[in-house]
């Protein structure tokens, strides 16, 4: 039954792949996310299955859509800790974990956010779900100037 299994998701990885490069625009976007380090062929291929990026005018509402913003709790004068806002698409909260985990060691823009926030108090996981909002903010910029992702253009913004 495991191996079944396994050969239908091998099955469905190459059917994904084969539509992603009979598409020229889907291949272009898949393979521009892709210069972001961090993001691998997987995780391009289900940011776009699930978010149409052209469809939105900023970075903050796509994050808004996956449910990486943050969220402050508060009752009178009673404030809770800030926490991620999860009102959005869970398959892309999911699929961004482990590369924004990922990110924080291979991604030098991330890397220094993830420092600066570490100095600031954040927890270990307030931290990766920053970097993972900080990467969809990324994909965003990448795809809407159609340029690969370079460090140098982020640090100098």
């Amino acid at each position: 039954m495991i191996t079944l299994i396994k050969e239908e998701i091998n099955l469905l990885e190459q059917q994904i792949k084969q539509h992603i490069d009979r598409n020229r625009h889907l291949k272009e976007q898949s393979e521009l996310l892709q210069t972001i380090p961090g993001i691998g062929s997987r995780t391009a291929n289900l940011l776009l299955s699930e978010i149409e990026f052209n469809r939105y005018s900023s970075a903050r509402s796509i994050a808004a859509q996956a449910g990486v913003t943050p969220r402050k709790r508060q009752s009178g004068t009673s404030v809770h800790q800030t926490s991620l806002s999860k009102l959005g698409n869970a398959r892309i909260r999911r699929a961004l974990y482990f590369p924004a985990i990922v990110a924080r060691q291979h991604n030098e823009l991330i890397k220094e956010f993830a420092s600066r926030l570490k100095k600031n108090g954040k927890t270990p996981m307030q931290i990766v779900c920053a970097a993972m909002r900080k990467l969809l903010h990324i994909a965003f910029g990448v795809l809407k100037h159609k340029r690969a992702f370079d460090s140098s253009l982020a640090f100098s913004a």
